[in-house]
């Protein structure tokens, strides 16, 4: 197995629990803060900075600032959410009043995103992943780690999050 195809692989199983998530949730418990808690994500957040975020690394960053699918598809307008911010510095208190209000737009949204990220894995050179990239805020790093690392690593973190949350919202 190759780098590539195991960084493929995990991407799609992460991607596979992602959507999962959503099944049998109310639109409440997409928005309800985890046991009220005042630092917790709801699930909404969750999956919104995820998705924000592959999209920004695979299709800006790592494809040399290819407008990334929120932008093309125009998502910040038809969503009601913010154009450029994904979620990485934002105050508890934005955090947990992020409304995602089309369930099926963002799901769109996010099937389009992982469909781009298989896009670009199967015609990735390997020899690009060695490549020097910057992830704000985290820095430089191969092209290789930041797949590894903020999307597969990261994303991995937020579903696990994610499944706590529905557990304490009664999903």
């Amino acid at each position: 197995m190759t780098t590539v195809e195991l960084i493929t692989l995990e991407l799609r199983r992460l991607h596979a629990g992602l959507d999962k998530v959503l099944d049998g949730l109310t639109p409440e418990q997409l928005h309800q803060v985890p046991a009220g808690h005042p630092k917790a994500n709801t699930i909404a957040w969750g999956l919104w900075h995820y998705a924000r975020t592959e999209d920004n690394v695979v299709r800006y960053v790592l494809q040399a600032r290819r407008p990334i699918v929120w932008q093309e598809g125009g998502y910040a307008d038809k969503l009601g959410l913010p154009p450029v911010a994904q979620g990485t510095g934002m105050s508890t208190a934005e955090a947990q009043a992020l409304r995602i209000k089309d369930l099926a737009l963002f799901r769109d949204y996010v099937n389009k995103v992982w469909a781009s990220t298989d896009e670009y894995l199967a015609k990735a050179d390997p020899a690009a992943l060695d490549a020097t990239v910057t992830i704000k805020p985290v820095g430089d790093m191969p092209a290789l780690r930041a797949l590894a690392q903020v999307c597969v690593g990261h994303g991995f973190l937020h579903l696990g999050e994610i499944e706590l949350a529905r557990t304490l919202v009664g999903a």
